[in-house]
């Protein structure tokens, strides 16, 4: 990962993860607390797996190859967990600290063991955030609000991530 990589993803985290209004001391933006205690109520999409995977599979046949679809359908519920859990635990600052680790271990990695392509990589995570941006899959509108804005930011970890290792 090179620093251009750092800069990416916290310029990402910077535009989705602050409110612009809120600064420290020296004049930086400060994380919006509020937000990630928000991302807590993300355990209940989890409720709603099922009719998630369906809907996300439904989307990714309309543009990825056969053996994509299939690798998803397979591997959705874990890829899923992964995303939910790292959003709904950022109100603790270990998990805010840990952020980059966790999307490499949580969801970088097992995408490659999978030996997904960039470009297989770059549809799973534009599909994941298609159903949720065009109300495919229809949650609470701050649920999505929230969902969407913590997704963008993860969006680009994991495809500036995941660029690194091919």
């Amino acid at each position: 990962i090179t620093f251009k990589d750092i800069i990416t993803v916290t310029q990402a985290i910077m535009q989705n993860w602050t409110s612009g209004m809120d600064i420290d001391e020296s004049g930086d933006p400060v994380l919006d607390r509020d937000y990630f205690g928000g991302l807590r109520e993300l355990k209940m999409v989890q409720d709603r797996e099922k009719e998630h995977r369906n809907i996300f599979i439904k989307h990714l046949a309309k543009s990825a190859d056969k053996r994509l679809v299939s690798d998803m359908e397979t591997h959705f519920k874990p890829f899923n967990r992964n995303v939910i859990s790292i959003g709904s635990t950022l109100y603790h600052n270990k998990e805010i600290r840990d952020i980059f680790l966790n999307v490499w271990e949580k969801i970088v990695e097992p995408l490659k063991q999978l030996r997904f392509s960039l470009p297989e990589v770059r549809q799973i995570v534009d599909s994941y955030e298609e159903i949720l941006t065009d109300n495919r899959f229809l949650i609470e509108t701050d649920m999505k609000n929230n969902f969407v804005r913590f997704f963008s930011s993860l969006k680009v970890m994991i495809v500036t991530f995941y660029s690194t290792l091919v």
